[in-house]
């Protein structure tokens, strides 16, 4: 089967139980700023991957693995993992 390429995007965030505090202090800024509509923020990382795969499912497989194995700390962070799109043709 040949390999095409796809875009992957892993979000890692603080568990939702813990607090945040980087997240809290770019609330406070942001209500400092008059944005006072905005509750809640939660700061994390972001990560995009550019994957080789047979298919959709191969490539997020293959982030998952990188995002439980790498990329995330499961203590006290939380992921998800998301196609962002088909990479196009090169």
């Amino acid at each position: 089967m040949p390999m095409a390429t796809y875009t992957v995007e892993i979000v890692v965030l603080p568990l939702p139980a813990l607090l945040d505090p980087q997240g809290e202090a770019i609330q406070q800024a942001l209500h400092r700023l008059g944005e006072t509509a905005i509750r809640t923020v939660r700061a994390g990382r972001a990560f995009h991957l550019t994957v080789e795969a047979p298919s959709p499912e191969a490539a997020l497989a293959l982030a998952q693995t990188a995002a439980q194995k790498l990329l995330h700390n499961p203590i006290v962070e939380t992921y998800h993992i998301k196609l962002l799109a088909p990479s196009p043709a090169v």
